[in-house]
């Protein structure tokens, strides 16, 4: 039986992400010294409760990791993420916890006004229009640890 189109771009996204991830979660092209780059985000699955690990596009700003996927919320992170926000994250090698606010089509998103200013400014301008034309995004705010 022949594969759905949807069905052979998850499975190429699958296939470029198992090559991919073990890279970027090593620091391989984090954000750092610039502040865009890959970064992988660890969500658990809605269903099979397991941890996945995504390769994304990822910025830093005002403390704030900002992710992003061209498949909406088709895309299984954005679901996972949806579903449990607690999440952790690869920069330059290092692992983070933090919790993500998506914002997707069909998605209610978190208020834009209890982020930083730059960052409700992405969320109220361009970014806002990338979700109408089907985008998905999340804002990881890290998760500080110790006194």
């Amino acid at each position: 039986m022949a594969l759905t189109a949807r069905e052979l771009e998850a499975q190429f996204f699958q296939n470029l992400n198992a090559v991919v991830e073990p890279w970027v979660r090593a620091g391989l092209a984090s954000p750092g010294l610039v502040p865009a780059g890959l970064v992988v985000v660890e969500t658990i699955g809605r269903k099979s409760k397991t941890i996945r690990r995504t390769p994304l596009v990822g910025v830093l700003l005002e403390g704030r990791l900002i992710v992003s996927t061209v498949r909406g919320a088709r895309s299984q992170w954005v679901r996972n993420a949806i579903a449990t926000p607690a999440v952790r994250y690869w920069l330059l090698g290092s692992e983070h916890a933090g919790v993500a606010a998506v914002f997707a089509a069909q998605v209610e998103s978190p208020p834009v006004k209890t982020f930083p200013p730059l960052v409700c400014q992405l969320l109220t301008g361009p970014l806002a229009a990338a979700v109408a034309l089907g985008w998905a995004f999340a804002v990881i705010t890290p998760l500080t640890t110790g006194p």
